[in-house]
């Protein structure tokens, strides 16, 4: 079990959610840090379990699309 846990909802311009893809947070981190990885749900939402706190970069199928004070949620339009 991880530690802490971080939802990010991804959806598109148009408001629908974003199902099956793929998001990765970067969380920065000297020892603690590194990337963890999951895929949105039917309703675009996925919850990351991370062992580390920070600032994080949210990459969504291979690109950058903003940060996130981990542990914690956010809203992401692709």
């Amino acid at each position: 079990m991880s530690k802490y846990y971080s939802k990010i909802r991804v959806q598109y311009s148009d408001g629908e959610p974003a199902r099956g893809i793929k998001v990765s947070l970067s969380i920065d981190g000297f020892l603690s840090g590194g990337v963890v990885k999951g895929y949105t749900n039917n309703s675009g939402d996925v919850i990351i379990g991370h062992e580390s706190t920070g600032t994080a970069d949210i990459i969504i199928n291979g690109r950058s699309r903003g940060n996130l004070k981990a542990p914690g949620e956010t809203v992401v339009f692709i």
